[in-house]
Protein backbone atom coordinates (compact mmCIF):
# COMPACT_ATOMS: atom_id res chain seq x y z
CA UNK A 1 0.00 0.00 0.00
CA UNK A 2 2.70 2.10 0.77
CA UNK A 3 4.56 1.07 -2.43
CA UNK A 4 0.95 2.41 -4.41
CA UNK A 5 0.99 5.70 -2.38
CA UNK A 6 4.42 6.78 -2.65
CA UNK A 7 4.88 5.79 -6.77
CA UNK A 8 1.41 7.96 -6.98
CA UNK A 9 2.79 10.23 -5.20
CA UNK A 10 6.00 10.33 -7.68
CA UNK A 11 3.65 10.82 -10.67
CA UNK A 12 1.71 13.22 -9.49
CA UNK A 13 4.79 15.45 -8.17
CA UNK A 14 6.25 14.98 -11.38
CA UNK A 15 3.45 16.42 -12.98
CA UNK A 16 3.21 19.24 -11.19
CA UNK A 17 6.58 20.17 -11.04
CA UNK A 18 6.74 20.05 -14.85
CA UNK A 19 3.59 22.23 -14.99
CA UNK A 20 5.24 24.72 -12.58
CA UNK A 21 8.03 24.56 -14.61
CA UNK A 22 6.67 25.69 -17.81
CA UNK A 23 4.25 28.16 -15.82
CA UNK A 24 7.22 30.41 -13.91
CA UNK A 25 9.55 30.08 -17.22
CA UNK A 26 10.18 33.77 -16.91
CA UNK A 27 11.97 33.53 -13.87
CA UNK A 28 14.47 31.13 -15.64
CA UNK A 29 16.86 34.50 -15.84
CA UNK A 30 16.83 34.74 -11.61
CA UNK A 31 16.98 30.86 -10.95
CA UNK A 32 20.57 31.15 -9.27
CA UNK A 33 20.03 34.27 -7.10
CA UNK A 34 16.51 32.53 -5.83
CA UNK A 35 18.03 29.22 -5.31
CA UNK A 36 20.74 30.79 -3.13
CA UNK A 37 18.51 32.92 -1.28
CA UNK A 38 15.18 30.95 -1.18
CA UNK A 39 16.62 27.45 -1.65
CA UNK A 40 16.08 26.13 1.29
CA UNK A 41 12.92 27.35 2.19
CA UNK A 42 11.92 26.07 -1.40
CA UNK A 43 13.40 23.09 -0.95
CA UNK A 44 11.32 22.68 3.17
CA UNK A 45 7.79 23.12 1.25
CA UNK A 46 8.57 21.01 -1.67
CA UNK A 47 9.39 18.40 0.90
CA UNK A 48 6.21 18.72 3.30
CA UNK A 49 4.37 19.48 -0.01
CA UNK A 50 5.19 15.96 -0.66
CA UNK A 51 5.04 14.51 2.58
CA UNK A 52 1.01 15.79 2.96
CA UNK A 53 0.45 14.51 -0.41
CA UNK A 54 2.01 11.23 -0.09
CA UNK A 55 -0.24 10.52 3.49
CA UNK A 56 -3.62 11.74 1.63
CA UNK A 57 -2.79 8.80 -1.07
CA UNK A 58 -1.88 6.38 1.62
CA UNK A 59 -5.12 7.06 3.45
CA UNK A 60 -6.87 7.18 -0.01
CA UNK A 61 -5.59 3.68 -0.54
CA UNK A 62 -6.07 2.53 3.07
CA UNK A 63 -9.44 4.10 2.67
CA UNK A 64 -10.45 1.92 -0.63
CA UNK A 65 -9.19 -1.55 0.92
CA UNK A 66 -6.03 -1.58 -1.22
CA UNK A 67 -3.62 -3.40 1.15
CA UNK A 68 -5.13 -6.50 0.72
CA UNK A 69 -5.67 -6.27 -2.86
CA UNK A 70 -3.11 -9.36 -2.76
CA UNK A 71 -3.99 -11.33 -0.35
CA UNK A 72 -7.93 -11.14 -1.30
CA UNK A 73 -7.26 -11.83 -4.57
CA UNK A 74 -5.07 -14.82 -3.97
CA UNK A 75 -7.98 -16.47 -2.00
CA UNK A 76 -10.54 -15.77 -4.48
CA UNK A 77 -8.15 -17.64 -7.48
CA UNK A 78 -8.39 -20.41 -5.21
CA UNK A 79 -11.67 -20.54 -4.48
CA UNK A 80 -12.55 -20.18 -7.92
CA UNK A 81 -9.97 -22.84 -8.84
CA UNK A 82 -10.97 -25.47 -5.82
CA UNK A 83 -15.01 -24.77 -7.17
CA UNK A 84 -15.90 -22.85 -4.52
CA UNK A 85 -17.25 -19.83 -5.39
CA UNK A 86 -20.57 -18.45 -6.56
CA UNK A 87 -19.88 -19.00 -9.73
CA UNK A 88 -19.81 -22.31 -10.82
CA UNK A 89 -19.69 -21.15 -14.64
CA UNK A 90 -16.54 -19.53 -14.34
CA UNK A 91 -15.27 -22.54 -11.84
CA UNK A 92 -16.66 -25.07 -14.99
CA UNK A 93 -14.82 -23.10 -17.27
CA UNK A 94 -11.31 -22.74 -15.50
CA UNK A 95 -11.33 -26.31 -14.73
CA UNK A 96 -11.75 -27.19 -18.98
CA UNK A 97 -9.10 -24.42 -19.81
CA UNK A 98 -6.18 -26.25 -17.05
CA UNK A 99 -7.36 -29.42 -18.66
CA UNK A 100 -6.80 -28.39 -22.37
CA UNK A 101 -10.09 -28.38 -23.68
CA UNK A 102 -10.81 -24.85 -24.16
Amino acid sequence: MARIAFGLTLAIGGAAAWLALDEFRYLAPYRDEMLRSYGGVIAAYVLALAFDLFAVLYLACRRLGLGDAGRKLRRLDGEVRQGKTFDAELARRLRKQEEGRA
